[in-house]
């Protein structure tokens, strides 16, 4: 233990810079990782509160509100519309002033923001930046655009559904007028044929049907375009106002370690660099011949130490 020591006082200055170089290492590490992190809750309200029957379009029954709302949060958020708004909004309230940071967040967007249910009717959005400044803006920014987004997403899908009914309302009147014709044509053609589906002529009979299959697509296209139509205006409306904040965008790590993340990789590069402090220490140690005491010469060399002769400083005269 004293040739140690002796080793460690020697070399004190080395080993000093040596033991601080892993810590400085993982304090810049750290710093350099370092990641700061907002969060925003928002409640979502149940769409039976708009009717016991009514589910935005694009729901499923068997997931909770906030499951729902987080599923097509995701989906607008992957969107190049949604960065390009967000990017627009940020850019018109001055909360990122550098064009090259502006660019380098709004490509994390995708990344770096996550939607979860937190409840059956609370959803989180947290946002992780290298600048707390940064994060704040992010989050709130994000709600207004995704809403936004979300809105005209069911209108657009209430449109698209809209369309379909009514080529197919129309298609269906179409087919339905050109069925009654050909009834009117065949009674007139044979008064004394009685016109139902109980008749035993079997032309009637498939007249009969036609016209009535076909009134009977006019009565489901008029139905499934008024839901749609309904539906279209009722999720925009949910969205709209049954979507609230319930905690306000806010910081969740600390200003000086951030949200904890890049501390892992700090602890690893100084725990690496004090091992190889504790590696070059043993090595100089037992590359060491030198002996530091009477005790260590009498147990290598086997003989009693009579007397030590002490180092004698040189003198410029001699």
């Amino acid at each position: 233990m004293a040739k140690y020591a002796e080793i460690l006082f020697r070399h004190r200055i080395r080993f000093v810079a040596l033991l601080l170089l892993p810590i400085a290492l993982g304090v810049g590490v750290g710093v350099y990782f370092i990641s700061y992190r907002a969060a925003a809750t928002l409640r979502i309200e149940d769409p039976s509160a708009f009717g016991t029957s009514f589910l935005p379009l694009g729901w499923s029954a068997n997931q909770t509100p906030a499951q729902n709302l987080a599923d097509s949060v995701t989906q607008v958020v992957k969107t190049p519309a949604f960065s390009q708004s967000l990017s627009d909004r940020l850019s018109s309230t001055n909360a990122i002033s550098s064009p090259a940071e502006l660019q380098q967040t709004v490509a994390s967007i995708g990344t770096n923001l996550k939607v979860s249910a937190s409840g059956s009717h609370l959803v989180t959005i947290t946002f992780a930046c290298h600048h707390a400044a940064v994060c704040l803006p992010v989050v709130s920014n994000a709600i207004d655009v995704f809403r936004e987004q979300l809105v005209n997403t069911e209108k657009a899908q209430a449109d698209t559904s809209s369309a379909f009914w009514s080529a197919q309302l129309k298609d269906a009147q179409t087919n339905l007028t050109t069925a009654q014709a050909a009834l009117q044509s065949f009674a007139a053609a044979n008064p004394g044929v009685t016109m139902d589906a109980n008749s035993s002529d079997p032309q009637v009979v498939q007249l009969v049907d036609g016209v009535a299959q076909w009134r009977a697509k006019v009565v489901e296209s008029q139905n499934n375009l008024s839901q749609a139509q309904y539906l279209g205006t009722a999720s925009a409306r949910l969205l709209q106002i049954g979507t609230t904040v319930a905690d306000p965008a806010h910081m969740t790590s600390s200003r000086y370690y951030g949200d904890g993340t890049s501390l892992l990789p700090a602890a690893l590069v100084a725990l690496a660099g004090l091992a190889l402090f504790g590696a070059s220490f043993l090595l100089l140690a037992w590359a060491d011949r030198t002996v530091g005491d009477p005790k260590t010469l009498e147990q290598r060399l086997g003989v009693p130490v009579v007397a030590t002769i002490p180092s004698l400083a040189s003198s410029s005269g001699v």
